[in-house]
């Protein structure tokens, strides 16, 4: 009777640990203008919470995509979780952007620079 109790008990423990990691996950907050002028550089605040505290230490990379090709540009990093990233469009159009924190996607979307 015991030898079958202790699969069933390391089951349920797997199943609520795999449970518990799959619900504690990153939460992020965006802010980011959808229109700048290509003379002023457009700037996106991220701020990474998990349980409603602010999680320091990530890297964050903002990947852009436009008329001129694709860049990587690192965030700086304000501390309490609050990471801003800073770039110039220049010559105008549409960009995409993806903004990845640690291995994960905290945001994407498109920004349109207006050309001189």
């Amino acid at each position: 009777m015991r030898l079958r109790t202790i699969p069933v008990l390391v089951l349920v423990v797997v199943v609520l640990a795999a449970t518990g990691a799959w619900t504690d996950r990153l939460h992020y907050q965006m802010q980011a203008k959808p229109v700048t002028a290509a003379t002023k550089p457009w700037s996106a605040v991220v701020k990474v919470t998990r349980r409603g505290r602010a999680i320091d230490g990530y890297k964050a990379v903002l990947t852009l995509t436009g008329p001129r090709g694709t860049q990587q540009v690192p965030a700086d990093d304000l501390g309490g979780g609050v990471y801003r990233f800073r770039v110039q469009l220049k010559g105008g159009g549409f960009y995409s952007y993806t903004i990845l924190v640690g291995d994960r996607i905290a945001g994407h979307g498109t920004v349109y620079s207006v050309p001189n």
